[in-house]
């Protein structure tokens, strides 16, 4: 007979008082050994019937959800749902005929058969576990969305799911060409994606890049049925990576029916045009042994790459340094400006400034002016702004990017995914299923560039005479020029990612609840990163030195006039045999054979593979005076491998910018865990409940040998209305394979060196570092839940977290690595390479290290209160967190960066407080919600204005965001619903970063995108 009769016929004492429902659902899991999944705002101020009685677990529940209007239905052989009864559909009925009910008495019967529209309602339910054992509710703290959440917020993408998570940040990249640009990483606590387990069905998600990150963009929103996040330390329980936590998207597996949801979104602003369809199609065969699913979701956000669209990012504005500066005149270090301009580039060409100043007084031009380049290489004045630094100014003749700077890259998403489950018998089901999805992103960065300038000798066969006479006249035989290079057109990143993941697995029952299930895990993710229009750097540098061909009087490298035939190894990339004559003097100059010489495409590819086998093992040994002690065991084997190849050119570090560096890498881990649950009171006058949990895991890594991880916990109950719950754990993260075996990612940015106050773009070259081992975390939780029958419909939490992380692995900023070599930190000075002669930086070094420690504390709240209104549902959810400390120690010194809001990670800042606020009001056919978030300010850098003015204003404000979501269903199967976010388009506050095209809006934590507008449809059927 098949596993759910079979489950029908186990029988067990229950001993259950009427009581709020969530808790009754809660005491039923653990007296019946089954997994309850239910969404606890449902539950809030519904009452259990009470329930006392050797019986079936589909009797009890039957009878303890006798008139609550709430059903229960089976996940699986050892798994309910419980959720809303709703409305059957008016159907032709067969002709009446004497039914059981008519004949005998009966407890009250199980719901009707779901219907397409129950269907819809039962995705509703959620699971809440934190802990491998089911039938318990760990003292781990948990949040999570449904899938009624999940609807209203009708998002698009993960980093759109989850603002509503105090807890939780989604770092993304949308203007750094050294990360995956677009890409979206989960972040729990502002410790660090890496430091953030994923999960997608209970299961671990291999890497989707090289950097040993995830982009949650892979993750099919439309087809997610519920989000579990748990806030706190779980390697115990899910192994290593879960220092932070683990956030779990379940997908909807279980569909009956055909599902689906087309929508479309626009922001005010005419961009961000958004059109999204999924569809997916559940079926039971062959009398529901066989249930398949199949499903799939498009998405495309065209994005928006010009922040000058927005009235907030038109006045130009970015970070500048400032020349008056001293330590001592009381000026600040730097400035943020309007109508900011490069100071030595324009389209044309400029003379880089102190020589600049030189030449344009042998040219006449008015005094404080420099040279610069006009159409067809014209000599003109160029008229200096003021605050002039050594790459912006305010005014002045420069050129500008700050206009392009990225908004959101433009995205798109496919995803397929297909699921078998099949009873082999009543004890054993197989299962099997396969994931896919693939995400490009098309993003532009600035051209290529010349803001440190480039050599010209006096005998070049472009330079302007006048040019060459005031060079003579001055005794100089070469000058430097600055220019953007508007001709190669802007650089284009196509970054594709690729997930291919096959699940596959047996599991069943045997005994008195005793539960065991294997499984497999193949993920095979590629990643691909082009960069379109970079730049050889010798064949620039080859082609601007261009001299005048005597035999021919015309333009010719200096290199092939040289040496005309140059051998293999004189030449062995054909830079100087295929050599063209650049002119760079005047904007449009360059012409297509030199963009041809020197212009070209780079690529990056990288393939991460991730194979886990896996076994578990759960049940109830035996029981004790307050309920049956339950115990989980389990194995794991992992393999992880990341490789990555790159063009020729890129390994031989030729491009101007990237050159990734080839490398592969892999590692093995074997681990073992078990977990037990002791009850010690039950139903006793001093304790409604009291649990003990308890669990360890062991981790043998192949690189770094043995570690062991922990977890103790407890969850009380004095009375019915009042749980408190704590746990102390020991987690770890083990370094990956990017941390560990990278040869080096380059990229050129903009660094102010502290001894002259000056900014200059500098080449930083990241690499690897094998000798990191794995860092361990020590995490305490403690809270407590109120949940008071005197006032039904009311739920609050609130819980204390303090993580410390030992041998942190980290990654300082390169501007950070010279700051605190400057200021004596010299384990850090290494890291700073200097010119000889002019002691200028001209490389600054980046290696991951295992820093002294990492810490965080804060606390967490959650209320809800749920009560009937006007015959309606009102509904009132409030999440806040609040961040005590967020700090680093290296060397015994200490940063804490809590308020940090100014600046993208690293250093990781969070602001002090985030809280969201819900309203949500279901009548009839309408559902209508408002909600309210509220991020908090702080400082652009927490480090600033310490031991220097580093800026006259260094608050950044904080912002509050209003959105509103309402549907209305036409009938059971049609549903039409809409949204918008940031109702009242709030600018985010201007926080600029230092790259050539800065984000004006740096920080992470607020709206740039402004009022966002989305309507759609669902079907069921």
């Amino acid at each position: 007979m098949p596993a759910a009769a079979a489950a029908a016929t186990e029988r067990r004492s229950y001993d259950i008082p009427a009581q709020e429902l969530a808790r009754a659902l809660e005491a039923f899991g653990r007296q019946s050994g089954k997994a309850v999944m239910f969404d606890p705002a449902r539950m809030v101020g519904v009452r259990s019937q009470a329930l006392r009685g050797s019986l079936s677990a589909d009797e009890a529940l039957r009878r303890m959800l006798a008139g609550t209007g709430l059903s229960a239905r089976k996940a699986n052989a050892n798994a309910y749902v419980v959720d809303a009864v709703a409305p059957a559909r008016r159907e032709p009925q067969p002709a009446a005929r004497p039914s059981r009910t008519e004949a005998e008495p009966q407890e009250p019967g199980p719901a009707p058969a779901a219907s397409a529209d129950e269907a819809a309602e039962e995705q509703q339910a959620i699971t809440v576990t934190g802990t491998r054992i089911s039938g318990f509710t760990a003292p781990t703290p948990v949040t999570s969305l449904n899938q009624a959440d999940l609807q209203a917020k009708a998002a698009s993408t993960v980093a759109d799911l989850l603002d509503d998570v105090p807890q939780l940040r989604i770092n993304q990249n949308i203007g750094k060409s050294s990360e995956p640009v677009g890409a979206s990483n989960a972040d729990l606590r502002g410790l660090g994606t890496q430091r953030t387990l994923l999960l997608i069905d209970g299961r671990r998600v291999a890497f989707t890049d090289p950097a040993g990150t995830i982009d949650t963009n892979i993750v099919p929103v439309a087809l997610i049925s519920s989000i579990e996040i748990v806030t706190g330390g779980a390697s115990a329980a899910y192994g290593s990576d879960a220092v932070a936590g683990v956030v779990n998207f379940m997908l909807d597996k279980n569909l009956k029916g055909l599902k689906l949801d087309l929508s479309y979104g626009e922001s005010v602003y005419d961009d961000h045009h958004r059109p999204a369809i999924s569809a997916a199609y559940g079926i039971g065969l062959l009398d529901d042994r066989l249930h398949l699913t199949v499903a799939a979701d498009y998405m495309h956000n065209d994005g928006q790459t010009a922040q000058g669209t927005r009235p907030w990012g038109d006045d130009k504005t970015a970070l500048l340094t400032n020349p008056a500066y001293t330590a001592t005149n009381g000026q600040p270090r730097l400035l943020i400006a309007n109508n900011s301009r490069f100071t030595q580039m324009t389209a044309g060409g400029v003379l880089t400034r102190a020589i600049g100043l030189q030449i344009a007084q042998r040219l006449g031009f008015p005094a404080g002016t420099g040279v610069q380049f006009g159409p067809g290489g014209t000599v003109i004045p160029f008229n200096y702004g003021t605050n002039i630094g050594g790459t912006y100014m305010t005014g002045g003749d420069g050129a500008t990017l700050v206009d392009e700077g990225n908004i959101l890259p433009e995205i798109e998403r496919i995803t397929g995914y297909a699921g078998m489950r099949y009873e082999l018998s009543d004890k054993v089901t197989m299962f099997a299923d396969f994931l896919y999805s693939r995400v490009n992103v098309l993003s532009d960065l600035s051209p290529n560039r010349d803001d440190a300038g480039f050599t010209v000798r006096n005998d070049n066969a472009y330079l302007p005479s006048a040019v060459r006479i005031a060079m003579a006249a001055q005794g100089v035989s070469s000058i430097t020029v600055g220019r953007m290079n508007f001709e190669d057109q802007t650089s284009l990143f196509d970054n594709a990612t690729d997930v291919k993941r096959l699940t596959f697995g047996l599991e069943g029952s045997f005994g008195n609840g005793w539960r065991w299930d294997v499984s497999a895990q193949i993920s095979r993710n590629s990643y691909e990163s082009i960069s379109y229009y970079n730049r050889i750097a010798n064949r620039w540098t080859l082609g601007l030195d261009a001299v005048t061909n005597p035999a021919t009087g015309q333009p010719i490298c200096r290199a092939l006039l040289n040496n005309p035939n140059p051998t293999a190894a004189q030449d062995p990339y054909g830079d100087i045999r295929n050599c063209v004559p650049i002119n760079p003097f005047g904007a449009g100059s360059i012409n297509q054979a030199a963009l041809n010489y020197y212009r070209g495409t780079s690529w990056t590819r990288s393939r991460q593979e991730q194979d886990v086998f896996a076994a578990n093992l759960s049940g109830s040994p035996f029981r004790t005076w307050a309920g049956d002690v339950k115990f989980a065991v389990g194995a794991e084997y992992r393999r992880e491998k990341t490789s990555l190849t790159s063009d020729a050119d890129s390994a031989l570090r030729r491009w101007r910018s990237i050159n990734s560096q080839p490398f592969a890498g892999e590692f093995t881990v074997k681990e073992g865990y078990a977990e037990v649950v002791v009850p010690l009171a039950n139903g006793v006058a001093w304790a409604d409940n009291l649990d003990l949990n308890g669990a360890i895991r062991y981790t043998d890594y192949e690189l770094s040998g043995g570690v062991t991880t922990w977890k103790v916990g407890a969850s009380y109950s004095p009375v019915p209305d009042l749980r408190f719950r704590a746990t102390l754990s020991r987690d770890i993260r083990a370094p990956n394979n990017y941390e560990l075996f990278q040869r080096g990612n380059q990229v050129i940015s903009a660094i102010v060196d502290p001894r002259t106050n000056i900014s200059r773009p500098t080449l930083q070259i990241t690499s690897g570092n094998t000798a990191l081992v794995p860092e361990r975390a020590d995490t305490l939780t403690a809270g407590v839940i109120f949940q008071p029958g005197f006032l039904p419909g009311l739920r609050a939490s609130i819980d204390y977290y303090r993580i410390a992380i030992k041998q942190a692995i980290s990654t300082i900023a390169p501007q950070s690595i010279v700051d605190y070599c400057n200021q004596g930190r010299t384990e850090f000075c290494s890291g700073v390479v200097r010119d000889p002669a002019t002691q200028n930086i001209t490389q600054i070094n980046v290696i991951p290290f295992n820093a002294d420690s990492l810490k965080t504390s804060g606390v967490d709240v959650e209320l809800q209160y749920r009560f009937q209104l006007f015959g309606g549902q009102l509904s009132l959810r409030g999440l806040a967190n609040y961040v005590a400390e967020i700090s680093t120690t290296s060397n015994g010194i200490t940063n804490d960066f809590v308020g940090l809001v100014g600046l993208a990670p690293p250093p990781v800042g969070l602001p002090e407080w985030r809280f969201n606020l819900d309203a949500n009001y279901a009548v009839g056919p309408w559902k209508l919600g408002v909600g309210y978030r509220y991020v908090d300010g702080g400082k652009f850098d927490t480090r600033f204005n310490i031991t220097t003015l580093d800026l006259i204003d260094n608050t950044v404000p904080g912002r509050g965001y209003v959105d509103l979501n309402a549907s209305y269903k036409l009938n059971s199967a049609v549903e039409l619903y809409g949204r918008v976010e940031n109702l009242f388009n709030v600018d985010p506050p201007i926080t600029p970063n230092s790259i050539a095209t800065p984000t004006v809006a740096n920080s992470p934590f607020y709206d740039r995108r402004g009022a966002y507008f989305v309507i759609g449809g669902r079907i069921r059927l």
